[in-house]
């Protein structure tokens, strides 16, 4: 049987690759890779990526209390030799592999303040040639060891429908491929390694549902 301390253990081991780039929140480093073997889960959840037909609306995700709703943010120049960007305040790292940029370029991550688990991620619009892994650990949002939480998917929100709304719904129009690790004797979701081929905007959802009204819009 293994602990959740192995997790905290990888993420001491992420940070002390790393030099601190944006204040106390914002990590960049050289490439490095991440290797689930490393935390042997008792479950492991594999979903593909797809696309979402238009009023398809999902439930955001909402952090715990122990974050602190400020906006954290990296940023770094990466090239063709890739890199990695970590948000250590919001559990989250961006791999970034070789070959996927032709050229170097700055990169920026920030984990936007209030209560979502929400991301922009620029430039806007930039596409990979190879695809780029994020990590989130899911141990701090406010789903975590609920049925809610174990049926987290990383979205993508459309520019032109990317807020969320007073009722926590939003209008996502890419599910991402993603792997979740579960940990515990009764599984529980705690790590999703998500595929991304472009930016910008990504949030954490739970549930998914198409209206068949306005949905009160």
């Amino acid at each position: 049987m293994f602990s959740s301390r192995i997790l905290r253990g990888l993420a001491l081991t992420l940070a002390a690759l790393t030099g601190i780039s944006c204040g106390d929140y914002s990590r960049s480093t050289s490439p490095v890779s991440y290797n689930p073997k490393l935390l042997p889960p008792t479950l492991t959840v594999r979903a593909a990526y797809s696309t979402l037909s238009s009023g398809t609306k999902a439930r955001a995700v909402r952090w715990g209390l122990e974050h602190s709703g400020l906006e954290q943010s990296v940023s770094a120049v990466i090239g063709p030799d890739g890199g990695t960007l970590s948000l250590p305040g919001s559990d989250f790292t961006m791999i970034i592999p070789s070959g996927a940029l032709d050229s170097d370029m700055t990169i920026t991550v920030v984990a936007e303040s209030g209560a979502y688990v929400s991301y922009q991620m620029l430039p806007h619009g930039l596409k990979f040639i190879k695809p780029v892994t994020l990590v989130q650990d899911l141990r701090n949002t406010a789903t975590y060891g609920t049925e809610e939480g174990n049926a987290i998917r990383t979205a993508y929100l459309p520019e032109g429908s990317d807020t969320i709304d007073a009722d926590d719904s939003a209008s996502p129009s890419e599910l991402q491929a993603a792997t979740t690790y579960f940990y515990g004797a009764k599984p529980i979701a705690e790590t999703q390694v998500v595929s991304i081929r472009h930016f910008s905007r990504y949030i954490l959802i739970s549930g998914v549902w198409v209206c068949v009204s306005d949905c009160g819009r």
